[in-house]
């Protein structure tokens, strides 16, 4: 029985090793049978390559590509390739960049034109942060109108307006009231009554129920209780009316200052020696610059908001920004404000005429200085 079993385990491991071979020599033992895979070929095509740094607007020179074997499904569309290197050589050479094209980088149509006239530039990094519909605009600022230069990039502001109006005349377009030239008519026919006329005094404005002849500039008033005419005339010009109101509503701030030229460099930041701006630096420290505020502002709004701005600007209307929380959408109504709305909203009470008043006369109002106002005054030696 032993002795069985010991033949049958050796016919069990030779059948297993009969089999094993049969495997490794039939299918994976690299022998040639009719069941061999047949390897795949991979297609191969040149891409070109910059040789070099290629500026935007120069020529692509002879030497500027190189064609570089690439596998055909790692081709991107807009890559320039081929099986022909001549033929590809001859799409790119003598063309021009339409942007710089850095070593090692493939070329595409894209970054090449036939004439300088249509490079593509690369643009601002500005453009990119205006939304589709909106426009930039510049608007002058100072310390006062710029939220006491408190503005940064991104905020949200809104931009009131306040203007002087006076009365003028339509057709002359000059300030009211006009001044008139009586005309007196001599001769003249029956049909022509009037044909030689003069000019007479300059006179306004005279009083139908008054009979008398054209006065000076002015005008003439009856006095109701004595019937006596008065020629009453201005002793000034007319006085202009100032009205405020918002004009534009949530613009976002795209820049405050000026923007960097390119290759231009924003500067050293230099310590404040101990003694403040103006004051001499301790030896082997350079002297601290006096740090320019800005003046100008970059406003992304609607192309309707930026006529509206524009035309503010060349009147020369006062425009003031007043800043606004992030994220705030709310749309809110205003009212123009005027001398009348101050009085009627906010109950103001019109001075009453005393027989006394304030010494020195006081004639306009008086505006605080504040000491920053005032140009700080040179070190002394």
């Amino acid at each position: 029985m032993r002795r069985s079993r010991i033949f049958i385990l050796l016919a069990i491991i030779l059948l297993l090793g009969v089999a094993a071979a049969y495997l490794f020599l039939g299918r994976g033992g690299g022998g040639s049978s009719e069941g061999d895979a047949t390897p795949v070929p991979i297609d191969v095509v040149f891409v070109a390559i910059a040789a070099q740094d290629i500026s935007r607007g120069a020529k692509i020179p002879e030497d500027g590509v190189i064609m570089s074997r690439m596998n055909a499904n790692l081709v991107v569309e807009t890559m320039i390739s081929g099986s022909d290197e001549d033929e590809i050589r001859s799409r790119i050479v003598d063309r021009i960049a339409r942007q710089d094209i850095a070593r090692g980088v493939p070329i595409t149509e894209a970054m090449l034109t036939e004439t300088s006239g249509d490079l593509l530039a690369g643009g601002s990094n500005a453009a990119l942060a205006i939304p589709a519909g909106y426009t930039a605009i510049a608007v002058p600022m100072n310390r006062l109108s710029g939220i006491a230069y408190a503005l940064r990039d991104g905020d949200v502001v809104d931009i009131l307006i306040s203007l002087l109006l006076v009365d003028i005349d339509t057709d002359f377009q000059t300030i009211l009231p006009n001044q008139t030239t009586p005309l007196t008519a001599s001769g003249g026919t029956s049909e022509f009554p009037a044909s030689n006329i003069t000019g007479g005094v300059t006179g306004v404005e005279v009083s139908e129920d008054v009979n008398i002849p054209p006065l000076p500039f002015g005008r003439v008033e009856t006095d109701e209780v004595t019937g006596q005419p008065f020629h009453i005339i201005p002793q000034e010009k007319q006085r202009p009316r100032a009205v405020s109101q918002r004009l534009v509503e949530a613009a976002i701030v795209l820049h405050v200052g000026t923007f960097l030229l390119e290759g231009e460099s924003a500067g050293e930041v230099i310590a404040v020696p101990e003694g403040g701006v103006g004051a001499p630096a301790p030896e082997g420290q350079p002297a601290a610059q006096t740090i320019t505020p800005p003046d100008i502002i970059t406003l992304i709004v609607t192309p309707q908001e930026a006529l509206a701005l524009n035309w503010a600007m060349k009147v020369g209307a006062d425009l003031t920004f007043t800043l606004r929380a992030p994220n705030d959408t709310e749309v809110t109504e205003t009212t123009s404000v005027t001398l009348q709305y101050l009085l009627e909203t906010y109950e103001i009470t019109v001075p009453t005429k005393l027989p006394y008043g304030m010494e020195p006369r006081l004639e306009n109002l008086i505006t605080p200085e504040l000491p920053n106002d005032k140009p700080p005054e040179p070190p002394q030696q």
